[in-house]
Formats: C-alpha cells, sequence, structure tokens
C-alpha cells in the first residue's frame, strides 16, 4: 500500500466509519467492512490511482466499500455477511416459543442441535450443502439432484427438526 493511502486511512479513519455506517445503512457490520477493506488494501501490492489527492483516495476507498457491501462475490461478502445469513436459517427454529420463554435460548439452540444431528445422513448432507451454499439451486447444481427433490429434502428436513422441538418443549 502506498504511504499517501495509509496516511489517509490513519487521518480520517472515523470518517470512513461514518461512511460506512451511511453505505450499510447502521448494520452491525459496518466496522468490521471498513476494517476488511483496510486490510484488502494492505494486501495489494499495487494500487493504480491516477492522483493520490485526499478526494481520490476517499472516492477509492469508498468504492471498495461499496463494492464490497453489495457483492455477492466480494470477499468481505463471502467471508463475513454470507456466512451470517446461513445461521439465521437455524435461528428461525429457535424463535418458535412465544414471550414466556420457559427455556434460555442456549437450551434451544442445543435442542436444535441435537435435533439436526439425529437425522439421517442423507438430508443432513443435503441440509448442510444448503446451508453452505445459501440456496436450492445452487445445491442442485452441485449435487446434480432435481431442484424439486433438493426442496423436498431442505422442507422436510425443516420440518423434522422443527416437529422434534417442540416435541421436547411440551414435556
Amino acid at each position: 500500500m502506498k504511504i499517501e493511502i495509509e496516511r489517509y486511512i490513519t487521518k480520517h479513519y472515523y470518517e470512513l466509519l461514518e461512511i460506512c455506517h451511511k453505505i450499510t445503512k447502521h448494520d452491525t457490520f459496518a466496522g468490521d467492512l471498513l476494517n476488511d477493506v483496510i486490510l484488502q488494501l494492505y494486501d495489494r501490492n499495487e494500487i493504480k490511482l491516477s492522483k493520490l489527492d485526499d478526494n481520490s483516495i476517499k472516492y477509492y476507498i469508498i468504492k471498495c466499500l461499496t463494492i464490497n457491501w453489495y457483492s455477492k462475490t466480494s470477499p468481505f461478502y463471502r467471508k463475513v455477511r454470507r456466512e451470517s445469513t446461513l445461521y439465521n436459517e437455524l435461528f428461525e427454529v429457535t424463535n418458535l416459543i412465544d414471550s414466556e420463554d420457559v427455556f434460555k435460548e442456549h437450551d434451544i439452540m442445543e435442542i436444535v442441535e441435537t435435533e439436526f444431528t439425529e437425522i439421517g445422513w442423507f438430508h443432513k448432507i443435503i441440509f448442510q450443502k444448503y446451508l453452505t451454499l445459501g440456496s436450492l439451486k445452487k445445491v442442485s447444481t452441485d449435487t446434480r439432484i432435481p431442484l424439486t427433490s433438493i426442496a423436498r429434502y431442505v422442507k422436510e428436513t425443516k420440518t423434522t427438526i422443527r416437529q422434534n422441538t417442540f416435541r421436547k418443549l411440551d414435556y
């Protein structure tokens, strides 16, 4: 990284963080996004800018932030955002209890994880691929199993986990 860019980041870090909050619409990942982009800039051997004034550097960094936030192929998306969305699938099951919350969230997640380990190997593999790849179509392409079958297997797995979780919560 060029010394001018490093100086700009050091001098304007909090301004860049505020820009990150605006880009992400105040998402909790705003700080992570900025830090990840700074690391990406440090890892680059060469950064080509026509001018190395503050405005050029600022807009270059803003462009990197925007691309990393909105692109589904960016390093930040693959490393952080996609990973967090995969856990939302299992978290949906934990939201099945009303506000009285007989169990703590930790206990519920333990039940869900136990139920997941007791599922048959085929359904488990398909469901893990679905959580990892993020869509039914990608699983279908990866496994060469028809999309409708993949959808049925994932739905069966979710239903099994939900039913068994309810059963354990009702005792």
